[in-house]
């Protein structure tokens, strides 16, 4: 999904209209025009989300070599380009392929850091990232 296709999505979920209900004890209803219903938009994020800035899931051994070095170059102001011609090389290492596995992957991880979501040792319970509370 583009982002123009999300835009038209929510202009027929805006013409289409939604219940809405309302009274004391929400016992009456009605159908509005340029209403959007909550769920409508969080399903359009998700495919937005999914599409453009996916959960990335490492380690908590990985995430704690990667995180650091993305917070440092980022506060010397190093381009990703700078960062990859540095690190591109520790992908030959065993325990860092996940996270070096692609050019594409490695700069979502160093624009989008918040996308990370870190896993225990035997890939279980994903924390961290968007999904920490």
């Amino acid at each position: 999904m583009t982002f123009d296709e999300a835009v038209e999505e929510l202009k027929t979920l805006s013409k289409n209209g939604a219940d809405t209900w309302y009274g004391d004890n929400l016992e009456k209803r009605t159908h509005v025009k340029g209403h959007i219903e909550s769920g409508s938009v969080e399903m359009l994020i998700y495919k937005l989300r999914k599409e453009y800035a996916s959960d990335i899931y490492m380690k908590k051994s990985e995430y704690d070599f990667i995180f650091p070095l993305i917070k440092k170059g980022k506060e010397l102001g190093a381009t990703f380009t700078e960062f990859w011609s540095v690190y591109k090389d520790d992908r030959n290492r065993e325990h860092l392929k996940p996270i070096f596995e692609t050019q594409e992957k490695a700069m979502l991880i160093w624009l989008h850091p918040e996308t990370i979501k870190v896993i225990g040792e035997n890939n279980d319970t994903a924390k961290g990232g968007r999904n920490e509370d």
